[in-house]
């Protein structure tokens, strides 16, 4: 019986001192909780402050921007116009310099559709061997009927051009018949291995536009493909040249 007894009491001091561990730990739960609801409640009066602030500012946010833009365009107009000014005189400046270059590019290209049309009966001959005392046009006049098959040539001019020096000087060549001329151009193929060139008599700007088309051909024969001048503009082939052994 006492045994029992001794078994109930310690059971119940046990079971006390469980409760006094639950209610510190309800108190403590308690103070966290209190916390928590002041700290949500803090939250809601400071959303509701920051929704009415929120509010106040969509009210007035249109007239803030009207006063904003007012007063930005007011102070800037002064300034804008200082620009707008600079970018008309910039733009008129810049309208008559491509008018100017526009005239002067046409007048060139007259110019030189001219040149071209006066030199469309000649023809230029380099390396025909030069003697002092000659008589240029019948040299030429010679030399058109025995090399190049144009008997009895009609030719208004003929003279050389240069400074005299160790190699013979250019002949330029002014057919009255264009016929005559084209005659000659298509049997210059004789005069291959001869040091002596038969070539259409060109303007400068010509010579620079034929330059340039050379230096394609070399650039590609250079890398190995078949590459030639025709009518004063480079043909390249697809076909490679087959490297000699």
């Amino acid at each position: 019986m006492a045994s029992q007894d001794n078994f109930i009491l310690n059971l119940l001091q046990t079971v006390l001192e469980e409760l006094k561990v639950l209610r510190a730990e309800f108190k403590v739960q308690s103070s966290t909780l209190i916390a928590a609801q002041y700290e949500i409640r803090e939250l809601k009066l400071s959303q509701k402050c920051f929704e009415k602030i929120m509010v106040d500012i969509s009210e007035h946010v249109e007239d803030i921007k009207e006063k904003v833009g007012s007063q930005a365009s007011t102070a800037a107009t002064p300034r804008l116009h200082e620009v707008v000014e600079s970018l008309e005189v910039k733009m008129k400046s810049y309208a008559e310099a491509t008018k100017s270059a526009h005239i002067s590019f046409c007048q060139e290209q007259e110019i030189e559709k001219t040149n071209q049309f006066a030199h469309r009966k000649n023809v230029r001959i380099s390396g025909l061997p030069e003697s002092v005392k000659e008589e240029v046009k019948s040299v030429v006049t010679k030399f058109l009927a025995e090399t190049l098959d144009v008997p009895n040539a009609d030719v208004a001019q003929a003279f050389r051009i240069g400074t005299i020096g160790t190699q013979p000087r250019a002949i330029i060549v002014k057919f009255n018949d264009q016929t005559q001329r084209d005659t000659a151009l298509a049997n210059k193929a004789v005069l291959k291995g001869r040091r002596i060139w038969l070539d259409p008599d060109l303007t400068p700007l010509q010579v620079e536009a034929r330059r340039k088309e050379l230096a394609k051909v070399k650039e590609a024969q250079d890398a190995g493909f078949f590459a030639y001048l025709r009518d004063g503009q480079a043909i390249v082939t697809q076909r490679k040249r087959q490297s000699s052994t």
